[in-house]
């Protein structure tokens, strides 16, 4: 008898369409899909097939978080979140100086934004491994009153595949060499390399800015300052500061976010309960802040005295005694991701991570 014929094999679009399907939020399902066999290998591997991809899923996964434990001999740790991951545990790694250690000051489309000593910044891919070390600033900021961040400066970029792209880095703080206490701020381009003439406002007292990653909406940077109890905005495209006024019951346990429909957010944790907020204009022409939900929340989050939020997926992070968790606020569902209680802030890396950007 004839042994029996082999299965037809799948035609190259078929074989797309199958691999165009595999969720992105696992980056290991893609990569296990392509050693299958050669063939497949060659069209997870295509340009043009990752581009339909990324177009395909459209928001980038969350890969983890980034953070930093305050302590001159340690550089910023990643904790995946998923089973193949971009990079170690180790994060960050600068062999060539291991005198000062380099803190992560924010991570956005697909970027992380590093300051070491004196106001040296680097801005870090951790998908392809691409570094690039910023001038130093001419301005001197308060250590523990500043805020920056780093972002996709291609307009109306989905953030999809924003790698080796150009990009902006904010920075907004406290002057320390200004008696009157400004408060001074600055854009870099890594289009002119080069930061821009800084601008400038006086406030009455002396805030200090959280350590809290700031949220970005278009072309405004929102910091939390006073100790959590007010939000200074800057309009990097129109030069203009401006003062917010945050619901009084909350402090530290609070995080600013942009919501879905584009208005400013804020999330705050006020016993057992998780609060989110909208700041919408009322009948009246008004500008207030408006409570949109209350979630209950799981007995071991009840005491969390710290949150973070990654936008676009819609996840939670937050501190306990415990160590730290993710809460994904449609589904519920809770994880822990890390025993340490110690961070200053979480911030998550949110890219897609796929065959053709393997760092090495």
């Amino acid at each position: 008898m004839a042994p029996p014929r082999p299965p037809p094999e799948l035609i190259d679009d078929a074989v797309a369409e199958i691999l165009l399907r595999i969720p992105p939020d696992e980056p290991a399902d893609l990569f296990r899909a392509s050693l299958v066999c050669k063939p497949w290998l060659r069209i997870a591997s295509d340009a043009a097939f990752l581009r339909r991809y990324r177009a395909f899923h459209r928001g980038a996964p969350l890969l983890g978080f980034f953070y930093c434990v305050g302590s001159r001999s340690s550089s910023p740790t990643f904790v995946p979140t998923t089973a193949a991951s971009p990079l170690p545990r180790a994060g960050y790694d600068d062999n060539d100086d291991e005198e000062w250690c380099w803190y992560a000051r924010d991570c956005r489309h697909g970027r992380v934004l590093l300051r070491k000593s004196a106001w040296t910044f680097v801005v870090w891919d951790p998908i392809t491994g691409h570094r690039e070390e910023l001038p130093k600033l001419d301005i001197l900021y308060m250590s523990y009153s500043v805020s920056a961040v780093v972002l996709c400066a291609v307009a109306g970029c989905n953030h999809c595949d924003c790698h080796g792209g150009p990009f902006l880095v904010v920075c907004v703080g406290r002057d320390e060499e200004d008696a009157d206490i400004a408060i001074r701020a600055c854009v870099y381009s890594s289009e002119a390399h080069a930061w821009s003439t800084p601008d400038s406002t006086q406030l009455n007292c002396g805030y200090t800015f959280d350590r809290k990653r700031a949220a970005v909406i278009g072309d405004e940077i929102y910091c939390t300052i006073d100790v959590g109890s007010k939000v200074l905005k800057y309009d990097f495209v129109k030069h203009c500061f401006s003062l917010i006024n945050l619901p009084c019951v909350y402090r530290k346990d609070s995080i600013l976010m942009q919501n879905n429909d584009g208005s400013l957010g804020l999330a705050g944790v006020r016993g057992s309960t998780l609060y989110l907020w909208s700041r919408m204009v009322n009948q009246e022409g008004i500008t207030e802040w408006v409570q949109k939900r209350a979630i209950k929340l799981k007995k071991i989050l009840r005491k969390a005295d710290d949150i973070g939020f990654a936008e676009g997926v819609g996840v939670f992070v937050m501190r306990t005694s415990v160590g730290a968790f993710t809460f994904e606020l449609k589904s519920g569902q809770l994880r822990k991701i890390s025993e340490r209680r110690d961070y200053w802030t979480l911030l998550p890396f949110i890219s897609f991570f796929t065959p053709d950007h393997v760092c090495v």
